[in-house]
């Protein structure tokens, strides 16, 4: 029994003695763990401070006023391009130009091309006159040459559009209140006459007069009532046995247009007041076409009826 608690306190002194020896070599790294949950947000943070009014740069025509603005703003005079500021307890104090000293001149530029001439005068320009890329305008007749080339001045253009309507005159349908009858180179006749002052002796030698009637002092079967022909007109029908031509004509002096009936057998001795007529005066320069009749005419010239 003695024997055997000795060997086990032999053992248990070798394994002391083992356990009080120098530590053995590190064993390897050992693979990563798993990634924990995430922690819970912590609480917010106090707010910090207000941070100070930025500065802000007015602007006006004039120095600024000293209530403008606040301290460390700024205030630009667009008149003058001076700059004030940052404005201080004292005031804005003084403005210092934005505006630079002028710079040197610079060299000069290489001349440019010559650029075209318009030229003028009366009648077409003479081959010698201009350069070329020249251009010549006719004062008489408004026909513009050019540009000039090697060969010549070329075909003009005109400069003028043909002539408007805006000076054509017309009167309304009038009716003479009375005829005078009176007798010329022996024809007897009866004549009225109307102030037109329109019809100008200028009138007379460059433009046109033209006269309408409408004969509705006639029964019908001798002209359709409201019927427009230009004078002159003539009619025929027969008086009993006897053919009778009535003859109207509009004769335009200056400032008077005048109409006249003569009968082939004189056989009036009143004219009927039923009788209408129209003049219509056209200024020299405005083209009308040779044969045309009153209402194409009315429309092309833009006559109104009354």
């Amino acid at each position: 029994m003695k024997k055997i608690n000795y060997l086990l306190l032999l053992a248990a002194a070798m394994l002391f003695a083992a356990s009080c020896g120098k530590d053995g070599a590190v064993g390897p790294q050992g693979s990563t763990g798993a990634k924990g949950a995430q922690g819970v947000v912590g609480p917010a943070g106090p707010a910090g401070a207000n941070g100070q009014n930025g500065s802000v740069i007015y602007s006006g025509s004039t120095v600024p006023l000293t209530t403008t603005g606040a301290n460390g703003d700024f205030y630009l005079n667009t008149s003058t391009g001076l700059l004030y500021g940052p404005k201080t307890t004292s005031g804005w104090g003084t403005g210092f130009s934005l505006v630079g000293a002028t710079g040197a001149t610079g060299a000069t530029g290489a001349a440019g091309t010559p650029g075209s001439k318009t030229l003028s005068g009366v009648g077409a320009p003479a081959t010698s006159l201009g350069s070329l890329g020249d251009y010549y305008l006719d004062d008489a007749s408004y026909l513009l040459y050019g540009p000039k080339v090697s060969s010549g001045w070329g075909t003009p253009v005109s400069l003028q559009g043909p002539p408007g309507t805006a000076n054509v005159m017309y009167t309304d349908w009038f009716t003479p209140p009375t005829y005078k009858k009176d007798t010329v180179f022996g024809v007897y006749g009866f004549s009225a006459k109307e102030a037109i002052p329109a019809i100008t002796q200028s009138i007379l030698d460059n433009g046109t007069v033209i006269t309408y009637g409408k004969l509705n002092g006639y029964v019908s079967s001798i002209w359709p009532t409201n019927q427009v022909s230009e004078l002159p007109i003539s009619i025929t029908y027969m008086d009993g046995s006897a053919a009778n031509i009535d003859t109207w004509s509009a004769f335009a002096t200056p400032g008077t247009l005048e109409i006249r009936l003569v009968s082939s057998l004189n056989a009036y001795g009143g004219i009927s007041n039923a009788h209408q007529f129209r003049c219509i005066v056209i200024p020299g320069g405005v083209n009308i076409p040779a044969t045309i009749g009153y209402a194409a005419l009315q429309r092309y010239l833009r006559i109104k009826d009354n």
